[in-house]
């Protein structure tokens, strides 16, 4: 049984073993390389810190800049509404709206000017983005902190 798992997994991580990592050190790539909860055993397109923790299975809006990533995240891909608003920085790790209002207020207020994959105004989500800057080589990382599997 663990052989066909690992050719397998090997398999899936020719496609699905691509990241990026933005000069503010947040990373978009694949949650596994095999996903054994979804269709086709596809995995879903997550938002890491550079520490590898996952920040949403789905972020949407979704803006990344040269000093924050923010946007709405879903923890859980199949939710029908976002689970909660949060900005990313280096400094203050991920600060959430309704955790944090003071925080999440005062980092609001200085996103940054550079903003990476998509226009201020553009609003697109996990996969989108991660596609749109897969094209740029200076985003393509080759320390991807993809899990073998997710169930």
């Amino acid at each position: 049984m663990d052989l066909p798992i690992f050719a397998l997994t090997g398999l899936q991580s020719l496609k699905f073993g691509d990241c990026v990592r933005l000069p503010n050190g947040i990373e978009i790539g694949y949650e596994a390389y095999v996903d054994f909860s979804r269709p086709y055993l596809r995995p879903v397109t997550v938002l890491r810190t550079p520490s590898g923790a996952v920040i949403g299975q789905e972020v949407s809006p979704i803006h990344i800049t040269d000093k924050a990533a923010f946007g709405s995240a879903w923890v859980d891909y199949d939710n029908p509404k976002s689970d909660f608003k949060f900005i990313w920085t280096a400094g203050t790790g991920v600060a959430k709206k309704t955790e944090d209002p003071e925080l999440y207020l005062r980092l609001s207020q200085d996103l940054g000017e550079t903003y990476y994959g998509a226009q201020k105004d553009r609003n697109t989500n996990t996969l989108w983005l991660f596609n749109r800057l897969l094209k740029e080589d200076q985003f393509q990382s080759d320390q991807c902190s993809t899990s073998l599997w997710a169930w």
